[in-house]
């Protein structure tokens, strides 16, 4: 059934090129998941978007979904100390435990306006299941040194029955696994072209890890092994050195930045994401877990994206439009996604905006990028969010959602109960 956005007051999208266009007082059309018209379109179901401004989905192109379980388990220790803990509490996690704490985090992902979200955790085919009832794009697959990479090609197979999944494979870091597990994962990776969606550079202490084991930096020693390729999906890259950066150029790997949980915990430095985006290197924005960051929603995401390295640079380089670029068409392109523009032809993944709340206002045209970035509210704002052309939130939704977020509630209530004496004995 066709779906028609009319009378959008406002259309702000990136443009694969390269800029932001901003179009106004147009409808947006869709037909079969796919944007089928831009201008005046007719369809068999409408939605009013007067003084509203439609957006694509926001790609959250790295988090650990089912980590809201764990969020402010732990918010005040650095990253190595900090796994320790987590990893304590993780290993009482139960299958059903991971897939009611995605259901949760998913149902936040849609209400703040993400159409499609990569995720690296436990029991990935539960994150699959959660995914497709709340209705979101997933990118997940099996975890190296947890699962078989024989599994990799059901993954594949599975996806094609699957059209809201990508599949990868998620290896957690240089650090976690074995010289012979990471010349698995790239050599399966590259025979059947499916991404490595690995942790990379994220504090100095890893970087002294890999020094001492590798000899070089984690960029330089993957490049030296013959692992970097343009299937390498690097997240953090917090102390990544800029001939390392000439490595990813060359080679085409994509990286997702994480500003937030960085930040939290204390990482030290800062992904330098100007330098890599004037090296055409695909740049994506990441929540991380709700762990680390605690929110899980890309419009505070933006804003920090902004903040944070305009602190570290010292300067004002780093703009509005390189954060909401870097959340939409970067995102689904650092995670292999067709999307992240609105373009007749391109997926139907769009989020609405109100432009009649105090946070968006005044609604001019000039200012809109900065209202989106900077201000606007996620669940105050997000008024639909829409992927492969389905209304997967909207306000007639919040009924059912207060519902699965019950049940989810009562599902997980003794993990996160003992996950809280865990960390009792850890403070006491």
């Amino acid at each position: 059934m066709s779906l028609v956005l009319k009378g959008c007051s406002y259309v702000l999208t990136p443009v694969p090129s390269g800029g932001v266009r901003v179009m106004e007082g147009i409808d947006i059309g869709i037909e079969d998941g796919a944007i089928a018209c831009i201008g005046v379109c007719s369809g068999e179901q409408r939605i009013d978007c007067r003084n509203r401004l439609v957006i694509p989905a926001l790609g959250n192109a790295h988090t650990h979904a089912a980590m809201v379980l764990l969020r402010g388990f732990d918010d005040d220790h650095e990253l190595f100390d900090w796994l320790k803990h987590v990893n304590a509490a993780e290993r009482l996690l139960t299958r059903d435990d991971v897939y009611f704490g995605t259901i949760i985090a998913c149902i936040e992902m849609a209400m703040s306006g993400v159409g499609a979200f990569q995720d690296m955790y436990f029991y990935p085919e539960t994150v699959v299941e959660a995914a497709e009832r709340v209705g979101l794009r997933v990118c997940t697959g099996p975890i190296a040194g947890l699962h078989s990479l024989r599994d990799v090609e059901a993954w594949i197979e599975e996806s094609r029955r699957r059209p809201l999944l990508k599949p990868v494979i998620n290896a957690h870091s240089l650090y976690a696994l074995d010289d012979d597990t990471l010349d698995e994962v790239f050599r399966v990776s590259k025979e059947l072209g499916v991404d490595v969606h690995i942790h990379v550079s994220e504090t100095r202490d890893e970087i002294a890890l890999i020094r001492k084991r590798f000899g070089y930096p984690p960029i330089e020693a993957m490049e030296r092994r013959g692992w970097l390729s343009d299937r390498v999906i690097a997240v953090h890259l917090n102390w990544v050195t800029s001939w390392e950066i000439e490595y990813m150029a060359r080679r085409g790997a994509r990286a997702v930045v994480c500003p937030s949980s960085g930040a939290k915990l204390a990482v030290g430095s800062f992904a330098p994401v100007y330098e890599m985006m004037e090296r055409g290197i695909v740049v994506g924005l990441g929540t991380d877990g709700a762990c680390s960051a605690n929110r899980i929603n890309m419009l505070d995401e933006m804003r920090n994206f902004v903040l944070l390295y305009r602190h570290n640079y010292w300067d004002t380089r780093v703009r509005a439009e390189h954060a909401f670029v870097a959340a939409t068409y970067g995102s689904y392109r650092a995670m292999g996604l067709r999307g992240g523009v609105i373009e007749v032809g391109y997926p139907a993944d769009l989020a609405v905006l109100r432009l009649d709340h105090p946070c968006t206002f005044p609604p001019t045209r000039r200012r809109l990028l900065s209202h989106v970035v900077y201000s606007a509210n996620p669940y105050a704002c997000v008024e639909y969010t829409i992927v492969a052309g389905r209304v997967v939130w909207s306000p007639e939704r919040r009924d059912e959602f207060a519902k699965m977020l019950a049940e989810a509630s009562q599902r997980v209530r003794e993990f996160v109960s003992r996950c809280d004496e865990l960390m009792g004995l850890h403070t006491s």
